[in-house]
Protein backbone atom coordinates (compact mmCIF):
# COMPACT_ATOMS: atom_id res chain seq x y z
CA UNK A 1 0.00 0.00 0.00
CA UNK A 2 1.11 3.50 -0.68
CA UNK A 3 0.30 7.16 -1.11
CA UNK A 4 1.57 9.65 -3.66
CA UNK A 5 3.15 12.33 -1.04
CA UNK A 6 1.38 15.32 -0.85
CA UNK A 7 -1.85 12.71 -2.16
CA UNK A 8 -5.25 12.10 0.84
CA UNK A 9 -3.63 9.00 3.36
CA UNK A 10 -7.48 8.92 4.13
CA UNK A 11 -10.78 9.83 3.08
CA UNK A 12 -13.75 9.16 5.22
CA UNK A 13 -16.82 9.80 3.24
CA UNK A 14 -20.81 9.78 4.73
CA UNK A 15 -19.34 7.77 7.86
CA UNK A 16 -22.34 6.57 9.82
CA UNK A 17 -22.27 4.15 13.06
CA UNK A 18 -25.46 3.12 14.53
CA UNK A 19 -25.41 0.58 17.40
CA UNK A 20 -28.13 -1.63 18.01
CA UNK A 21 -30.35 0.04 20.50
CA UNK A 22 -29.13 3.51 20.71
CA UNK A 23 -31.67 6.55 20.31
CA UNK A 24 -29.06 8.06 18.22
CA UNK A 25 -26.08 7.44 16.01
CA UNK A 26 -22.30 7.36 17.34
CA UNK A 27 -21.22 8.84 14.51
CA UNK A 28 -23.43 10.32 11.89
CA UNK A 29 -22.47 11.09 8.10
CA UNK A 30 -18.97 12.17 8.81
CA UNK A 31 -17.15 13.33 6.06
CA UNK A 32 -13.34 14.24 6.08
CA UNK A 33 -10.00 13.94 4.24
CA UNK A 34 -7.21 13.63 6.19
CA UNK A 35 -3.49 14.61 3.50
CA UNK A 36 -0.11 12.50 3.68
CA UNK A 37 2.20 13.85 5.92
CA UNK A 38 -0.65 16.01 8.47
CA UNK A 39 -1.30 15.58 12.00
CA UNK A 40 -5.65 15.82 12.47
CA UNK A 41 -7.02 16.14 16.00
CA UNK A 42 -10.12 14.64 16.44
CA UNK A 43 -11.54 16.40 19.66
CA UNK A 44 -15.52 17.11 20.93
CA UNK A 45 -17.30 16.29 23.97
CA UNK A 46 -17.50 12.96 25.90
CA UNK A 47 -20.00 10.91 23.29
CA UNK A 48 -19.09 12.74 20.10
CA UNK A 49 -17.75 9.58 18.42
CA UNK A 50 -14.27 10.60 18.17
CA UNK A 51 -12.97 6.95 19.67
CA UNK A 52 -15.41 5.37 17.26
CA UNK A 53 -14.35 7.24 14.36
CA UNK A 54 -10.76 6.30 15.05
CA UNK A 55 -11.47 2.43 15.22
CA UNK A 56 -12.97 2.63 12.66
CA UNK A 57 -10.36 3.58 10.43
CA UNK A 58 -8.29 0.62 11.45
CA UNK A 59 -11.81 -1.63 11.48
CA UNK A 60 -12.05 -2.57 15.19
CA UNK A 61 -15.24 -1.40 14.44
CA UNK A 62 -17.22 -1.80 11.56
CA UNK A 63 -19.84 1.11 10.28
CA UNK A 64 -22.82 1.16 9.49
CA UNK A 65 -22.76 2.81 6.24
CA UNK A 66 -20.33 5.44 4.68
CA UNK A 67 -16.75 4.64 3.21
CA UNK A 68 -13.03 5.34 4.39
CA UNK A 69 -10.45 5.04 2.10
CA UNK A 70 -6.68 4.33 3.19
CA UNK A 71 -3.72 5.45 0.84
CA UNK A 72 -6.46 5.38 -1.89
CA UNK A 73 -7.95 1.72 -1.56
CA UNK A 74 -10.88 0.98 0.04
CA UNK A 75 -10.50 -0.22 3.31
CA UNK A 76 -13.71 -2.38 3.62
CA UNK A 77 -11.87 -4.64 0.62
CA UNK A 78 -8.27 -4.88 2.04
CA UNK A 79 -7.66 -7.72 4.01
CA UNK A 80 -7.69 -6.52 8.06
CA UNK A 81 -3.58 -7.96 8.65
CA UNK A 82 -2.96 -5.55 5.27
CA UNK A 83 -4.77 -2.90 6.20
CA UNK A 84 -3.00 -2.95 9.99
CA UNK A 85 0.26 -3.02 8.48
CA UNK A 86 -0.34 0.10 7.34
CA UNK A 87 -1.59 1.46 10.65
CA UNK A 88 -0.03 1.98 13.54
CA UNK A 89 -2.14 2.41 16.78
CA UNK A 90 -0.77 3.89 20.59
CA UNK A 91 -4.08 3.89 23.04
CA UNK A 92 -4.39 5.46 26.35
CA UNK A 93 -3.33 2.65 28.28
CA UNK A 94 -0.92 1.81 26.72
CA UNK A 95 -1.24 -1.92 26.38
CA UNK A 96 2.46 -3.05 26.35
CA UNK A 97 2.73 -6.94 27.40
CA UNK A 98 4.13 -6.52 30.92
CA UNK A 99 6.07 -10.45 30.89
CA UNK A 100 8.42 -8.85 27.93
CA UNK A 101 11.19 -7.01 27.52
CA UNK A 102 10.66 -3.18 26.40
CA UNK A 103 12.48 -4.66 22.96
CA UNK A 104 10.45 -7.54 22.64
CA UNK A 105 7.04 -5.30 22.88
CA UNK A 106 8.76 -2.70 20.24
CA UNK A 107 10.17 -5.58 18.12
CA UNK A 108 5.93 -7.75 18.43
CA UNK A 109 4.91 -6.38 14.97
CA UNK A 110 8.06 -7.37 13.24
CA UNK A 111 8.18 -10.13 14.80
CA UNK A 112 4.42 -11.09 13.45
CA UNK A 113 5.83 -10.31 10.10
CA UNK A 114 8.61 -12.94 10.07
CA UNK A 115 11.77 -10.18 9.87
CA UNK A 116 15.01 -11.17 10.87
CA UNK A 117 15.80 -11.07 14.11
CA UNK A 118 18.81 -9.24 13.38
CA UNK A 119 17.38 -6.71 11.97
CA UNK A 120 14.32 -6.53 14.45
CA UNK A 121 17.31 -5.95 17.03
CA UNK A 122 18.54 -2.98 14.82
CA UNK A 123 14.63 -1.54 14.31
CA UNK A 124 14.57 -1.69 17.60
CA UNK A 125 17.22 -0.13 18.68
CA UNK A 126 17.05 2.70 16.49
CA UNK A 127 13.67 3.61 17.83
CA UNK A 128 14.18 3.47 21.52
CA UNK A 129 16.79 6.04 19.99
CA UNK A 130 14.08 8.23 18.05
CA UNK A 131 12.18 8.54 20.62
CA UNK A 132 14.39 9.68 23.40
CA UNK A 133 14.92 5.83 25.42
CA UNK A 134 18.55 4.84 26.42
CA UNK A 135 19.61 2.06 24.58
CA UNK A 136 19.78 -0.45 28.23
CA UNK A 137 15.66 0.53 28.28
CA UNK A 138 15.38 -2.39 25.72
CA UNK A 139 16.29 -5.43 28.23
CA UNK A 140 13.83 -3.77 31.22
CA UNK A 141 10.03 -4.31 31.84
CA UNK A 142 7.32 -2.09 31.52
CA UNK A 143 6.98 -1.86 34.86
CA UNK A 144 10.47 -0.43 35.63
CA UNK A 145 10.02 2.50 33.48
CA UNK A 146 7.73 5.77 34.13
CA UNK A 147 4.09 6.20 32.97
CA UNK A 148 5.97 8.95 30.09
CA UNK A 149 8.55 6.48 28.89
CA UNK A 150 6.18 3.63 28.68
CA UNK A 151 3.85 6.00 26.61
CA UNK A 152 7.21 6.65 24.43
CA UNK A 153 7.71 2.94 24.08
CA UNK A 154 3.96 2.61 22.87
CA UNK A 155 4.82 4.89 19.93
CA UNK A 156 8.17 2.94 19.32
CA UNK A 157 6.16 -0.35 18.69
CA UNK A 158 3.72 1.04 16.81
CA UNK A 159 6.26 3.16 14.75
CA UNK A 160 8.07 -0.01 14.65
CA UNK A 161 7.04 -1.81 10.97
CA UNK A 162 7.76 1.57 9.39
CA UNK A 163 3.40 2.19 9.11
CA UNK A 164 3.16 5.34 6.72
CA UNK A 165 -0.38 6.21 8.57
CA UNK A 166 -0.35 6.48 12.97
CA UNK A 167 -3.39 6.62 15.21
CA UNK A 168 -3.38 8.11 18.84
CA UNK A 169 -6.29 7.71 20.91
CA UNK A 170 -6.10 10.01 23.72
CA UNK A 171 -2.20 8.57 24.38
CA UNK A 172 -1.51 11.85 27.08
CA UNK A 173 -4.36 11.43 29.31
CA UNK A 174 -3.04 9.39 31.85
CA UNK A 175 0.25 11.15 32.70
CA UNK A 176 0.57 14.14 34.72
CA UNK A 177 0.45 17.72 32.84
CA UNK A 178 4.49 18.54 32.95
CA UNK A 179 5.46 15.04 31.41
CA UNK A 180 2.32 15.33 29.13
CA UNK A 181 3.67 18.45 28.07
CA UNK A 182 6.83 16.65 27.36
CA UNK A 183 5.19 13.96 25.27
CA UNK A 184 3.27 16.84 23.32
CA UNK A 185 6.64 18.16 22.43
CA UNK A 186 8.08 14.76 21.48
CA UNK A 187 5.54 13.79 18.79
CA UNK A 188 6.08 17.34 17.17
CA UNK A 189 10.23 16.53 17.03
CA UNK A 190 9.24 13.38 15.83
CA UNK A 191 6.89 14.37 13.61
CA UNK A 192 9.30 16.32 11.84
CA UNK A 193 11.79 13.61 11.27
CA UNK A 194 9.47 10.75 10.53
CA UNK A 195 6.80 12.69 8.63
CA UNK A 196 4.05 10.29 9.29
CA UNK A 197 -0.19 10.59 8.86
CA UNK A 198 -1.35 10.92 12.26
CA UNK A 199 -4.96 10.74 13.19
CA UNK A 200 -5.03 11.51 17.19
CA UNK A 201 -7.97 11.38 19.93
CA UNK A 202 -8.04 13.63 22.92
CA UNK A 203 -10.44 15.72 24.94
CA UNK A 204 -8.66 18.56 25.41
CA UNK A 205 -8.38 21.65 22.76
CA UNK A 206 -5.13 23.06 23.71
CA UNK A 207 -3.08 19.53 23.17
CA UNK A 208 -5.80 19.39 20.02
CA UNK A 209 -4.57 23.12 18.87
CA UNK A 210 -0.82 22.32 20.15
CA UNK A 211 -0.45 19.42 18.19
CA UNK A 212 -2.85 19.41 14.76
CA UNK A 213 -2.01 20.80 11.69
CA UNK A 214 -5.81 20.72 11.49
CA UNK A 215 -8.33 19.83 14.01
CA UNK A 216 -11.57 18.61 13.71
CA UNK A 217 -14.38 19.34 16.19
CA UNK A 218 -17.10 17.19 17.08
CA UNK A 219 -20.42 17.79 18.64
CA UNK A 220 -22.52 14.92 20.19
CA UNK A 221 -24.02 12.85 18.06
CA UNK A 222 -20.81 12.68 16.00
CA UNK A 223 -21.92 15.78 14.43
CA UNK A 224 -18.81 17.09 12.40
CA UNK A 225 -19.34 21.05 13.56
CA UNK A 226 -16.09 22.71 11.58
CA UNK A 227 -12.67 20.97 10.78
CA UNK A 228 -10.11 23.61 10.02
CA UNK A 229 -6.15 24.53 11.36
CA UNK A 230 -6.52 25.79 14.26
CA UNK A 231 -5.73 29.54 13.31
CA UNK A 232 -9.01 29.31 10.94
CA UNK A 233 -11.16 27.60 14.26
CA UNK A 234 -10.13 30.10 16.83
CA UNK A 235 -10.45 33.50 14.10
CA UNK A 236 -13.77 31.92 13.11
CA UNK A 237 -15.61 29.59 14.67
CA UNK A 238 -18.60 28.06 12.92
CA UNK A 239 -21.17 28.53 15.13
CA UNK A 240 -22.30 28.76 19.01
CA UNK A 241 -21.25 25.37 19.75
CA UNK A 242 -17.74 25.43 18.39
CA UNK A 243 -16.90 28.97 19.91
CA UNK A 244 -17.99 27.60 23.63
CA UNK A 245 -15.94 24.54 22.93
CA UNK A 246 -13.28 26.48 22.39
CA UNK A 247 -13.33 28.79 25.22
CA UNK A 248 -12.97 32.35 26.19
CA UNK A 249 -9.45 32.61 25.83
CA UNK A 250 -9.18 32.39 22.04
CA UNK A 251 -7.38 35.53 21.08
CA UNK A 252 -4.54 34.37 23.71
CA UNK A 253 -4.39 30.69 22.05
CA UNK A 254 -4.37 32.34 18.76
CA UNK A 255 -1.13 33.65 20.04
CA UNK A 256 0.23 30.23 21.61
CA UNK A 257 0.59 29.23 17.67
CA UNK A 258 2.36 32.21 16.41
CA UNK A 259 6.14 32.46 16.76
CA UNK A 260 8.53 36.08 18.36
CA UNK A 261 9.89 35.85 14.29
CA UNK A 262 6.58 36.34 13.27
CA UNK A 263 5.25 39.71 14.33
CA UNK A 264 7.18 42.85 14.21
CA UNK A 265 10.15 43.97 16.46
CA UNK A 266 11.74 47.45 16.59
CA UNK A 267 15.40 48.07 17.26
CA UNK A 268 16.53 49.42 20.50
CA UNK A 269 19.77 52.10 21.28
CA UNK A 270 21.71 50.26 23.85
CA UNK A 271 23.19 52.03 26.86
CA UNK A 272 24.92 51.72 29.92
CA UNK A 273 22.96 51.70 33.23
CA UNK A 274 25.46 55.09 34.16
CA UNK A 275 24.28 56.77 31.15
CA UNK A 276 22.59 60.18 32.04
CA UNK A 277 19.55 60.34 30.00
CA UNK A 278 20.26 63.36 27.78
CA UNK A 279 23.28 60.52 26.52
CA UNK A 280 20.44 57.82 26.13
CA UNK A 281 18.04 60.13 24.56
CA UNK A 282 20.89 61.18 21.84
CA UNK A 283 21.53 57.77 21.51
CA UNK A 284 17.77 57.00 21.05
CA UNK A 285 17.28 59.88 18.64
CA UNK A 286 20.10 59.04 16.61
CA UNK A 287 18.86 55.81 15.21
CA UNK A 288 15.42 56.50 15.24
CA UNK A 289 14.42 53.68 18.23
CA UNK A 290 11.71 54.31 20.26
CA UNK A 291 12.93 52.12 23.84
CA UNK A 292 16.29 51.96 25.06
CA UNK A 293 17.89 49.00 26.36
CA UNK A 294 19.89 49.59 29.24
CA UNK A 295 22.49 46.81 30.23
CA UNK A 296 24.94 46.48 33.50
CA UNK A 297 28.76 46.02 33.40
CA UNK A 298 28.63 42.54 32.03
CA UNK A 299 26.28 43.54 29.06
CA UNK A 300 23.22 42.02 30.52
CA UNK A 301 19.86 43.55 30.42
CA UNK A 302 18.46 45.43 32.87
CA UNK A 303 15.55 47.28 32.01
CA UNK A 304 13.88 49.21 29.23
CA UNK A 305 13.18 52.47 28.65
CA UNK A 306 10.69 53.97 26.64
CA UNK A 307 12.04 57.11 24.96
CA UNK A 308 8.82 59.31 25.32
CA UNK A 309 9.41 58.59 28.89
CA UNK A 310 13.33 59.78 28.71
CA UNK A 311 11.77 63.11 27.03
CA UNK A 312 9.51 63.69 29.80
CA UNK A 313 12.18 63.44 32.11
CA UNK A 314 14.60 65.89 30.38
CA UNK A 315 11.34 68.62 30.22
CA UNK A 316 11.27 67.95 33.50
CA UNK A 317 14.80 69.03 34.19
CA UNK A 318 16.20 65.56 34.83
CA UNK A 319 18.56 65.29 31.54
CA UNK A 320 21.31 64.70 33.84
CA UNK A 321 19.97 61.78 35.82
CA UNK A 322 20.89 58.37 34.99
CA UNK A 323 18.79 55.94 33.22
CA UNK A 324 19.54 53.36 35.92
CA UNK A 325 18.16 55.29 38.77
CA UNK A 326 14.46 54.67 37.64
CA UNK A 327 15.03 51.18 37.11
CA UNK A 328 13.91 48.31 39.27
CA UNK A 329 15.78 45.34 39.85
CA UNK A 330 12.65 42.67 39.24
CA UNK A 331 11.99 44.19 36.14
CA UNK A 332 14.42 43.28 33.62
CA UNK A 333 12.83 42.32 29.70
CA UNK A 334 12.19 38.71 29.50
CA UNK A 335 14.85 37.55 27.07
CA UNK A 336 13.17 35.20 24.22
CA UNK A 337 14.55 33.71 20.89
CA UNK A 338 12.41 33.92 17.60
CA UNK A 339 10.78 30.10 17.90
CA UNK A 340 9.04 31.27 21.64
CA UNK A 341 5.40 31.16 21.31
CA UNK A 342 4.08 34.45 21.54
CA UNK A 343 1.31 33.65 24.10
CA UNK A 344 4.69 32.98 26.22
CA UNK A 345 6.18 35.93 25.57
CA UNK A 346 2.85 37.91 26.53
CA UNK A 347 3.03 36.31 30.17
CA UNK A 348 6.77 36.71 30.41
CA UNK A 349 6.31 40.76 29.41
CA UNK A 350 3.26 40.58 31.78
CA UNK A 351 5.03 38.97 34.95
CA UNK A 352 8.36 41.19 34.50
CA UNK A 353 6.28 44.49 34.35
CA UNK A 354 9.02 45.48 31.61
CA UNK A 355 6.76 46.64 29.18
CA UNK A 356 8.33 44.48 26.35
CA UNK A 357 10.71 41.23 26.21
CA UNK A 358 13.99 41.57 24.25
CA UNK A 359 14.52 39.32 21.31
CA UNK A 360 18.46 37.92 21.61
CA UNK A 361 18.71 36.71 18.06
CA UNK A 362 18.11 39.94 16.90
CA UNK A 363 21.10 41.56 14.62
CA UNK A 364 22.89 43.76 14.12
CA UNK A 365 20.59 45.96 16.51
CA UNK A 366 19.27 44.89 20.07
CA UNK A 367 14.92 44.15 19.10
CA UNK A 368 11.89 44.46 21.65
CA UNK A 369 9.14 43.11 21.24
CA UNK A 370 6.58 45.85 23.09
CA UNK A 371 3.01 45.28 24.36
CA UNK A 372 1.31 47.21 21.41
CA UNK A 373 3.26 44.66 19.24
CA UNK A 374 1.75 41.70 20.51
CA UNK A 375 -1.88 43.61 20.76
CA UNK A 376 -1.37 44.43 17.06
CA UNK A 377 -0.80 40.65 16.90
CA UNK A 378 -4.28 39.57 18.23
CA UNK A 379 -5.84 42.02 16.10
Amino acid sequence: MGAESGGVAVSIRDLTKQYPGAPTPAVRNLSLDVAAGEVVALVGPSGCGKTTTLKMINRLIEPTSGTIQVLGRDQAELPVHELRRAIGYVIQQIGLFPHRTVAANVGVVPGLLGWPKARIAERVAELLALVGLPADAGSRYPSELSGGQQQRVGVARALAADPPILLMDEPYSAVDPLVRARLQDDLLALQAQVGKTIVIVTHDIDEAIKLGDRVAILAEGGVLAQYDTPDELLRAPADEFVAAFLGRERSLRRLGLRRVGEVRSEPAATVAVRATTAEALGAAEGMGARWVLVIDGDAEPVGLVAVADLRHHSRSGAAGRTVGEGLEPDRRPPVVDSTWPLREVLDAVLRSGSGGALVDDASPARCVITLDALAEALR
